[in-house]
């Protein structure tokens, strides 16, 4: 076969064709590298994201009983005021409780006070538990609207005072379904009545407190209220008992630990 000049800058495959080296190049640049870099990338965020989540990542198994009783007290001892209100749409867990709801948290030491108030022929009622925070707007506002009747109430007295019986929507702790409002078939006031009186007493071994006692208006910005009582747990009611506190500040006392 004659030399062809030509054939200098080709080679031949096993089939006689000529291959150009050129278009094997071109292949190179345009597939196979392009596919590696590719993948040099991927593998980059790979690593990346194994290095930032994977080792900074706290092990399930590693969290310590302290760690969950931590986020059980934040919502057991959570105070909600017009300085700390809750979301339009914050609800907790909830149970049906007779002819109200309230949080999961409570019920089984509800339970067990209500049924040994009556082994003690004390009868306790429930009339209030979770409030929504639509609810509490409402209750508000018609709140409000009685409390403007009295002529010698400003519009902005009216409001403050209304503020301390029916707190506005998302600075009630009703919204929490922590918060039962107790009745009594009793006539008078529930501060007087058998149902009133034995829940001051020992109210605290079930985890519930006297929610706005009467001359801590100060610390809690509202009226006191002889049938509001707040589910914090059996070991801080006893405490708050011991130490003569009120949510607001033994709240801050635990957090500040």
């Amino acid at each position: 076969m004659p030399y062809n000049r030509y054939d200098i800058k080709n080679k031949y495959n096993n089939r006689g064709r000529r291959f150009n080296e050129r278009t094997k190049l071109k292949t190179v640049f345009l597939f196979i590298l392009p596919l590696i870099i590719a993948g040099v990338i991927l593998l980059g965020i790979f690593v990346a994201y194994w290095v930032e989540v994977g080792l900074n990542a706290e092990p399930y198994d590693t969290i310590t009983a302290d760690e969950v009783a931590v986020d059980y007290d934040a919502i057991l001892l959570e105070v909600v005021n017009e300085h700390n209100p809750l979301e339009e749409d914050y609800v907790p867990k909830l149970t049906p409780f007779g002819s109200v709801r309230i949080s999961e948290l409570a019920f089984d030491d509800l339970d067990k006070m209500i049924s040994d108030a009556s082994s003690d022929g004390v009868e306790i009622k429930i009339k209030d538990g979770y409030v929504s925070y639509s609810e509490q707007a409402v209750l508000y506002e018609k709140t409000l609207d009685e409390i403007k009747k009295n002529k010698d109430y400003s519009k902005i007295k009216a409001e403050a005072e209304t503020k301390k019986i029916c707190p506005e929507a998302g600075c009630s702790e009703s919204q929490t379904g922590l918060l039962i409002r107790f009745a009594s078939d009793e006539d008078g006031a529930f501060a007087n009545s058998e149902a009133g009186k034995w829940l001051l007493k020992y109210s605290v071994n079930y985890g519930f407190v006297l929610r706005y006692p009467e001359e801590e208006e100060a610390g809690t910005g509202m009226s006191y209220a002889p049938d509001l009582y707040r589910y914090v747990g059996k070991e801080h009611a006893l405490n708050m008992r011991r130490y003569d506190m009120i949510l607001e500040d033994y709240s801050y006392h635990i957090s500040s630990r």
